[in-house]
């Protein structure tokens, strides 16, 4: 069997199609890990809030506790 120009044409075309659909999911893939990125993103952010937050009630019981101990020893 010889290779002719018609079977290298349609090989050409056959891997042309093959790159064109990896080259779509490669995009696809980079659009889908951007948008998870992003949520990455806000979750910490979430994270961090609720740590600044978890910090003032932290500080808040502990002023209370010492208020609530110092009226106890002043009475």
């Amino acid at each position: 069997m010889s290779i002719d120009k018609e079977t290298l044409q349609k090989e050409r075309e056959v891997l042309a199609k093959d790159f064109d659909v990896i080259s779509k999911q490669i995009t696809q893939a980079e659009t889908q890990i951007g948008q998870m990125k992003s949520n990455l993103n806000a979750i910490h952010g979430a994270i961090q809030q609720v740590d600044k937050l978890l910090t003032m009630v932290n500080e808040t019981d502990t002023k209370e506790k010492k208020d609530a101990a110092l009226k106890l020893a002043t009475s």
